[in-house]
């Protein structure tokens, strides 16, 4: 890129502004604010990775769990890490509606026996305080549909409820 220069006169003096600085600063500049678009748009869920302090949080909020049980390299869990999980409408309809509990099942065995889990992930409603799960959800799905299965489940557990 050629550095073409302005000339200011200022009391009678010439002083050269060269436009390089310019382009850098506002090349940073709208980096900086794409950066920051990402970023808000990739923000995952804020999930709890302890089953305990999740359902004592659930209890102290009066909000069911989603549990989300799952292995590290599971081609579905992966996926829908990349796609569901992260999307925004998701995050804040999860959030909005639930404590998110991720339970790696690697490190916690105990709990994919106690709920029957041998697909990752698998997604479970429950109420804190009861023993009832609603699900299971199997494998990823496109926002949407995410976001509408929770829903059928969280009303089928709240529909338990008035019984």
């Amino acid at each position: 890129m050629e550095d073409k220069a302005y000339q200011i006169k200022d009391s009678g003096k010439k002083m050269q502004v060269s436009k390089k600085p310019l382009f850098v600063l506002a090349l940073m500049f709208f980096g900086f604010v794409f950066v920051v678009f990402l970023i808000q748009n990739k923000t995952p869920i804020a999930w709890i990775v302890n089953y305990e302090k999740g359902v004592e949080l659930a209890r102290k909020q009066k909000k069911p769990l989603l549990l989300v049980f799952y292995k590290p390299n599971a081609p579905m869990f992966v996926g829908a890490q990349n796609t569901t999980y992260n999307n925004p409408d998701v995050k804040k309809y999860v959030e909005t509606n639930f404590i998110p509990v991720l339970i790696n099942c690697t490190e916690r065995p105990d709990l994919a026996k106690k709920f029957g889990v041998g697909y990752y992930p698998t997604h479970y409603v429950k109420n804190p305080d009861k023993e009832e799960l609603f699900g299971p959800r199997l494998g990823g799905d496109v926002p949407n549909l995410f976001i509408k299965q929770m829903q059928q489940l969280l009303d089928k557990m709240n529909e338990s409820l008035k019984e």
